[in-house]
Formats: structure tokens, C-alpha cells, sequence
């Protein structure tokens, strides 16, 4: 059981739920707001936008190293409805998590990410969660959900982001990212959204072939119980191997259903609003399949370089817990036309919060 709890602790890096042991922790509403214990003194008021300081990259340049934060000064909760980014040219890729404030303590602003040994799945052992994720080189993007609809931020919480930036460019690049918070009253909220992520890294792209990932990833029995909610938001995230994703329903009388489809490129905002939710009713989970075209003559394989090749999803839904799934062994190849069909098996948990 524990070396099943170490691997879905990977998937902590999109949404959380494990601590440093690699334990998933128990109902953290037990556990208060951290961050409200916080002797929070003199301080500028809260405001809902903010520009990071730019980052600075040489001639083809390429960081990773990069973590920047933003104290919000928020007395109270935020119950957050739209999130807005914009950014200037250079942003490949960015994730960004709420953390209780004396977290990762320091100046505010681009330090490195090892400095104060932030990552994903630590920040989320701290009490954080799961602020905004950017698309692949999108410079334009709002993560907006329904009307009512919105997620938690306790109080006296601060932002912070490992980021990707990347310089094409033969000149020197300083570009800079910009946050824009909608939020809502308490007594507006009527949909409460947790996230829910899926991470295959079963991708292994054959040189001048096609390939398409997929894996089914069961839900029901994480939840332990007949799936009782709905999926309002989706973000596909891939590199420039790929041809899109689908995600569609796994299991039950709808199986095969189409939940989410884009053949989208990067640079492109992909994340979409679904209206209607959709329901999840009888299903036993999510399956995702992406599909990739590789013209060069080396094999491509998972990696966090833009050179590297991913097909994660995330999710926003109204279900009681946060779910996080992780695929990492191809255990199956079927050969289709032009290339291969690569199916991995898929571990998943079900994370309680606050």
C-alpha cells in the first residue's frame, strides 16, 4: 500500500494531497486555515491583481530553476470564480499553487525554486492547492467557471509558481506574467470545485511514426462509492509532438462517451468551460488519449523539457474530495495505422480536504 501512495504522490505536483513520508493525510478540514495562525500585523490591503517581476533569459535560453511568488494579504477566505493570465512571450509553461503564508517564508518576487525547496507536491503538504496552470505557450488565458461556481483559498495565503521560460530568440527576452482574481461572496457560492488530475507518462514516440497514449484511470473505486459528481472544467496539457486529446467517459452504459475533445496546438489557450457539466453518473472513471506525431529521427519520451513530450489533464469538479492518477508503465502496444497504440496502467486516490 505505501509504495502505492509514493507513486500517486507524483501526481501531488499537479494537485496535491501527500505529505514528505509520501502518506496521505486524513480530513485536513480537522486541520484549520495554517495560514490564518499567521500573525498577519501591518499590511497593504488585499488586491486581486498583480504583475511578477519580469524574468531576464540569454539569447536560446531555457530555465525551470525559476519559482515566483505573491503574498495576497487576505484576511478572510477567497472563494475564487475566474482566474486571468497574461504574459509576454517566452512562457512555456507555468504551474501555480495557494500556500499558507509563512510557507516557503522570503521575499516575494524570482528566487530559485531549490532556494526555499519548493515543489509541487511539498507545497501541497503544507496545506496548499492548485491556483491556475498555464498552457503550453499561452500568453492569453482565463480559467473561468460557471456562474456560482468557485474554489477556496483560506486566509492569509500566498501564491507561488515553478515556471518554464524559454528564449527562441537569438536577442536577450525580458517578459513578465500577470495575475487577475475574480472572486465571489460566501453566500454566492452554490458549486464548491475541487480539482481532479490525470498524468500518463507512458509516452515512448517512435522515430517518423504516430502514436497515440491512453490510459483508463478508475475513479469509483478510489472514491469508494458510486460517483456522485460532475466535471465543469478541463485543461489538456502537451508539448509540440502532439496532435490534441480526448478524454472520454471509462466504463458503465455511456463508456466511450466524449467528455472533452481539441486538436489545439501549443501557444493556444486550451482550457474549457463545460456547459453543461458533465455527469458522471454510472461511469467508473476518465479515460485520456493522446495522440502525437514524430518526424525526427530520435525517440521522444516523457520530460518537462520542451524537447520532452506529457499528456496531463486537470480538472475542476464538484465532488466532495480531490482526486490525483498517475500512469507511468506502457503495458500494453497495439499496432495501429502508421505507428502504435500505447496503453498504461493507471493508479488513482482520492484525496479528503478541507
Amino acid at each position: 500500500m505505501r509504495g502505492r501512495w509514493a507513486v500517486a504522490c507524483l501526481v501531488g505536483a499537479v494537485l496535491g494531497g501527500c505529505d514528505e513520508a509520501g502518506e496521505a493525510p486524513g480530513d485536513a478540514s480537522a486541520q484549520g486555515d495554517a495560514g490564518a495562525m499567521h500573525d498577519a500585523g501591518p499590511r497593504p490591503p488585499y488586491v486581486g491583481e498583480h504583475t511578477f517581476p519580469a524574468i531576464e533569459l540569454e539569447a536560446y535560453g531555457e530555465v525551470l530553476s525559476l519559482c515566483q511568488s505573491w503574498t495576497l494579504n487576505n484576511p478572510t477566505e477567497l472563494w475564487v470564480h475566474a482566474v486571468e493570465m497574461s504574459a509576454g512571450p517566452g512562457w512555456h509553461h507555468s504551474n501555480w499553487m495557494y500556500v499558507p503564508e509563512p510557507a516557503y517564508d522570503g521575499g516575494d518576487g524570482t528566487w530559485r525554486c531549490s532556494e526555499r525547496s519548493f515543489n509541487e507536491v511539498a507545497a501541497s503538504a503544507r496545506g496548499g492547492g492548485v491556483f491556475f496552470a498555464q498552457s503550453t505557450q499561452s500568453t492569453a488565458e482565463t480559467q473561468q467557471f460557471p456562474a456560482g461556481a468557485a474554489y477556496r483559498i483560506p486566509p492569509w495565503s500566498r501564491i507561488v509558481g515553478s515556471v518554464h521560460v524559454i528564449n527562441p530568440t537569438p536577442d536577450a527576452l525580458s517578459s513578465a506574467l500577470t495575475f487577475r482574481i475574480t472572486t465571489i461572496e460566501p453566500g454566492e457560492v452554490t458549486t464548491r470545485l475541487r480539482p481532479l488530475a490525470i498524468d500518463n507518462r507512458g509516452i515512448e514516440l517512435a522515430p517518423r511514426s504516430e502514436t497515440s497514449v491512453r490510459t483508463e484511470c478508475n475513479l469509483r473505486q478510489a472514491h469508494r462509492r458510486e460517483l456522485d459528481f460532475s466535471v465543469h472544467y478541463v485543461l489538456p496539457h502537451y508539448h509540440g509532438y502532439a496532435d490534441g486529446m480526448r478524454i472520454e467517459i471509462f466504463g458503465g452504459p455511456r463508456d466511450g462517451e466524449v467528455v472533452f475533445e481539441t486538436m489545439g496546438g501549443i501557444g493556444n489557450a486550451l482550457g474549457a468551460l463545460l456547459d453543461p457539466p458533465v455527469d458522471l453518473a454510472g461511469a467508473e472513471g476518465l479515460r485520456t488519449i493522446c495522440g502525437y506525431r514524430n518526424e525526427g529521427t530520435e525517440t521522444i519520451t516523457w520530460g518537462p523539457l520542451a524537447s520532452d513530450e506529457m499528456c496531463t489533464m486537470l480538472a475542476y469538479t464538484d465532488a466532495d474530495r480531490q482526486f490525483g492518477a498517475l500512469a507511468d508503465d506502457i503495458v500494453t502496444r497495439t499496432p495501429i495505422e502508421g505507428g502504435e497504440l500505447q496503453e498504461s496502467r493507471c493508479a488513482v486516490i482520492a484525496i479528503d480536504d478541507r
